[in-house]
């Protein structure tokens, strides 16, 4: 908004991770925050995720080989990713997307664009504690866990390409077990990254808005959009609890964004990825964040528990807990894990991840709008990138920043008319 007045109040629409954030960047600047949530605050994927900040490692989904990979899985109940089997012209239209980023060119630059945006992460986190949001950070770093010295060698070769994170030497068996007791025979080779980190998900949501509530920040809810317009220079949002007026608003409801855009008469390219975690109960628990590659599991140690976290389900109905998929993460978790309670694993959960065909989120102005901006599409880096997406969006809307192109929103939206959810 160079040169233009700045509004004095803003709504954000989601009170998830990336909602939360934006609204503390935005109120540190000076303006009216209003939040506005459909749900519960921190609904969706904001709490049962696996709490990984990882700036060093960020990568798009859309990789060389994923495709194949997505294909192959869509009819097996057990695999990594999995897309549910039922005509969806939105998800064709996101698969065919999705085909044309995952070329070994786009996915490197979408690690350096993601590695841009989050090159601020970790001191953002830190300064978000110094400011009260109090949250426990595991600064142990990672210990990636393979089923092969080929595989681990493989991936090891790729992190030193990408160049954003230091990869420690490739360790086998024997090295890896006496790093965390809990790994079992199935877990044959790794490597250490020292420096991401990890915490709980759902206490840095709670933390957060009580922060918010103390600096003033309002809000509303168990209130469901219907329709958003510009009217004489303000943003007007009519929910079912009734009519919300602010100089600005911004659109940051994760996987849930594409039907607010679509009542401002803006279709969005993106498509619900819903993931899975459990709790569960280990003799001897990590001490860090355990990355079970080979089979795309998380392993995260959290306050009186061990989250176990992962799969891709490419699913429109997004509150559905689809309990293969539970039983196909702790199936594929079994070889390498030793000391875990199966038969009492608790706190199951599924949340959609907003997510784009290249990997990439959106943020920035809604294509045709003036005061209405996007944050959203942040595909699985949503905590990772949560205070950075917030900090952008607080400087867009003042002017103190420049619209990074690899964000903007116009790459994966077309015009609908109003009110057209699909």
């Amino acid at each position: 908004m160079h040169g233009e007045p700045l509004p004095e109040s803003i709504v954000v629409v989601g009170a998830g991770l990336i909602g939360l954030c934006c609204a503390h960047y935005l109120r540190q600047q000076g303006f009216e925050v209003t939040v506005i949530e459909r749900d519960r605050l921190g609904s969706g994927a904001a709490r049962g995720n696996a709490g990984e900040i990882c700036p060093g490692v960020a990568q798009p989904l859309a990789a060389p080989g994923m495709v194949s990979s997505a294909i192959a899985g869509m009819y097996r109940p057990d695999s990594a990713l999995h897309i549910h089997p039922s005509p969806d012209a939105a998800l064709i239209r996101f698969l065919s997307q999705f085909l044309v980023n995952a070329t070994a060119r786009r996915y490197r630059s979408g690690v350096a664009a993601l590695a841009m945006l989050g090159a601020d992460a970790r001191r953002r986190f830190d300064e978000l504690r110094a400011e009260g949001v109090d949250v426990e950070i595991n600064k142990k770093g990672y210990l990636y866990v393979f089923g092969s010295e080929s595989s681990a060698a493989r991936v090891h070769e790729l992190v030193r390409a990408n160049g954003s994170a230091a990869a420690g030497p490739l360790l086998t068996g024997g090295a890896l077990a006496e790093r965390e007791p809990c790994l079992a025979e199935g877990a044959r080779a790794g490597f250490e990254i020292a420096e991401e980190w990890t915490l709980d998900p759902s206490r840095f949501v709670s933390a957060l808005v009580t922060v918010l509530e103390k600096s003033g920040v309002r809000f509303i809810e168990g209130a469901r959009v219907n329709d958003i317009r510009e009217v004489a220079g303000e943003t007007v949002i009519h929910t079912s609890l009734g009519e919300t007026r602010a100089g600005a608003a911004v659109l940051a409801a994760g996987a849930r964004s594409p039907e607010l855009s679509a009542n401002a008469g803006v279709a969005l390219n993106m498509f619900p990825g819903k993931g899975y975690s459990f709790s569960a109960e280990f003799s001897e628990p990590p001490s860090r964040l355990v990355k079970l590659e080979d089979a795309r599991v998380a392993v995260t140690p959290m306050d009186g528990h061990v989250r176990i976290a992962g799969t891709m389900e490419f699913d429109r109905d997004h509150d559905r807990l689809n309990r293969a998929r539970i039983a196909a993460i702790g199936k594929a978790a079994h070889p390498y894990l030793r000391g875990v309670d199966w038969s009492r694993i608790h706190s199951e959960w599924v949340g959609s991840r907003p997510m784009t065909p290249d990997g990439l989120p959106l943020i920035g102005r809604l294509p045709g709008h003036r005061n209405t901006y996007l944050a959203t599409g942040h595909n699985m880096l949503g905590l990772a990138l949560g205070p950075s997406t917030g900090a952008l969006i607080a400087g867009l809307v003042t002017g103190q920043r420049e619209q990074p192109p690899e964000f903007r929103p116009e790459r994966f939206a077309r015009k609908v008319r109003a009110g057209s959810a699909r």
